[in-house]
């Protein structure tokens, strides 16, 4: 079957290949509802075709499902690996289950056909799950991931051990101008504040049962959808929730409107056959428009594929980048009906935290171990010019306090058409301009560990990262480790008293 690439697609697919003439291990990063998938089989179909022996890889049914009628339109028919499939491929391309993999690879001829594999793709490649691959894959082997946000957890290996380069695809608004993505309406609320909520160091975001607290109450359940027969009525809406308690609170307030309403655990069904059921028939309900919203408990993050999706709440706050702009990419889809656009309601202020839909965002194969999956936005305080998040309003070094935003919130929802202050600097940004100020590298280098004291080491990489990849320095190993075993450790600075997470979360590719 002849297959037409969009222009976008094909200049991916040559820039792919490009970068796999280079380096080994890979990261394309494109959008949610820009064709990834077919981007995906495509290349991968370019390498089975040469006889090179092709394993790709999903985390989710969903998805795996996708990616084999991907394949199927580029012309593989891929053996299967999943619980219901059990031999071992023999074979040119196979399309698998992560979680089955890992569990058949302590058998011999299961580890015998892994290293035997010369390309390995990998969906939603910002996920943990595929770590123990990189352990056994033969050293032969191209490795090729894709993900919608470039992105990892808090205690999650660093992608830079894994992957080599990171190839940009277009940008969600290059995809909006091109109408091949939906603009966003935003409508946010006066969340409750999530000053108290502890940090989930192993999750790399908010304690989990301590912010879904925040977010359980009656009136809460009211609220949400007495805001969404204001703003968006008899529209087809998805609900990210934060706890099964909020999934079935919600679906019964909205039935309780008289708003057709499910939800959907993570375990595919729930003792409530009325208001929940099987996963893959809900979704097929729900697509075919049998009833108006969809509750649900992250099964919505990834892999649902719902054009016709027009409004998403969040019921959650977070400060993953990941779980935001996935959760938001639900809608993203041009259908008809949508005019060109999707609402997003917003419960939690997670847009003053991580940005707007249409943002540009930074990416990098080194996340911050202390914050959440993600690359919020920091700016610098003008007071002790530390670099902090965005979303504080008082510095926690300094005690300096920032004048209140422009923007008014009120009890009820109000749609958001502006951003924050042009204060906000990234780390990418900072290095930029004392470049163009005509610094030297090692002045440079010396004042971004000075700007984040906690965390020197992992501050000085993503700094040599950005002068590399973003100024075309050519920094030997040697001076690298030079600077950082005589000069890092002689930096003389004071220590937070807060122990918190590190504060340069946003270096790296920017699209």
């Amino acid at each position: 079957m002849s297959i037409k690439l969009r222009d976008y697609q094909e200049k991916l697919v040559s820039e792919i290949r490009e970068a796999l003439g280079k380096y080994r291990r890979i990261v394309c990063v494109c959008p949610t509802g820009g064709g990834k998938g077919l981007v995906l089989a495509y290349t991968a179909s370019l390498a089975a075709k040469k006889g090179t022996k092709t394993l790709i890889l999903a985390h989710r049914e969903e998805i795996l499902k996708q990616n084999v009628n991907q394949c199927r339109k580029c012309g593989l028919e891929p053996e299967i690996i999943s619980p219901k499939h059990r031999d071992v491929p023999s074979g040119i391309v196979a399309c698998g289950m992560v979680q089955t993999l890992r569990r058949r690879v302590e058998k011999s001829e299961w580890l015998d056909y892994v290293k035997s594999v010369r390309m390995l793709v990998l969906d939603e490649a910002h996920i943990c799950d595929y770590d123990f691959l990189f352990d056994i894959i033969s050293d032969k082997c191209f490795i090729c991931g894709y993900t919608a946000t470039m992105a990892r957890y808090g205690g999650m290996t660093q992608a830079g051990l894994q992957y080599n380069a990171i190839v940009l695809g277009p940008t969600v608004k290059d995809l909006i101008d091109k109408g091949f993505l939906c603009r966003c309406r935003l409508y946010s609320l006066d969340a409750p504040s999530m000053d108290d909520v502890e940090w989930d160091y192993g999750r790399g975001d908010y304690n989990l049962g301590q912010m879904a607290s925040k977010f359980k109450s009656k009136a809460r359940y009211v609220g949400a959808v007495e805001n969404y027969e204001r703003i968006c009525p008899d529209e087809k809406c998805i609900v990210f929730a934060c706890s099964s308690e909020q999934c079935i609170g919600l679906t019964a307030e909205f039935n309780a409107h008289g708003i057709q309403a499910k939800y959907l655990l993570s375990g595919g069904f729930d003792e409530d056959e009325e208001l929940s059921g099987d996963r893959k028939q809900l979704i097929e309900d729900f697509d075919r428009g049998d009833f108006k919203v969809l509750v649900n408990l992250g099964i919505g993050v990834a892999g649902l594929d719902v054009p016709s999706i027009k409004v998403v709440m969040l019921m959650y706050a977070t400060t993953s980048v990941v779980k935001y702009r996935q959760s938001l990419g639900r809608a993203a889809r041009p259908a008809p009906g949508k005019n060109g656009e999707f609402i997003c309601l917003d419960f939690g202020r997670n847009y003053e935290r991580l940005g707007r839909y249409e943002d540009d965002q930074e990416y990098s194969l080194w996340h911050n171990t202390g914050q959440g999956g993600g690359v919020p936005p920091v700016k610098e305080c003008p007071q002790c010019h530390k670099l902090v998040p965005v979303s504080w309003t008082d510095c926690k070094f300094c005690g300096y306090h920032w004048p209140s935003r422009q923007e008014t919130y009120q009890a009820e929802l109000q749609e958001i058409v502006s951003t924050t202050s042009g204060e906000e600097e990234t780390l990418e940004q900072y290095v930029a301009r004392q470049k163009l100020a005509g610094k030297k590298n090692n002045w440079i280098l010396v004042n971004v560990c000075i700007k984040n004291a906690d965390n020197q080491k992992e501050a000085f990489m993503r700094a040599i990262d950005v002068l590399r990849t973003k100024h075309g320095e050519n920094i030997s190993p040697k001076f690298w480790w030079f600077f950082k075993k005589e000069i890092l450790s002689k930096v003389k600075v004071k220590k937070k008293e807060d122990t918190g997470p590190s504060l340069f979360a946003q270096s790296g590719g920017k699209r």
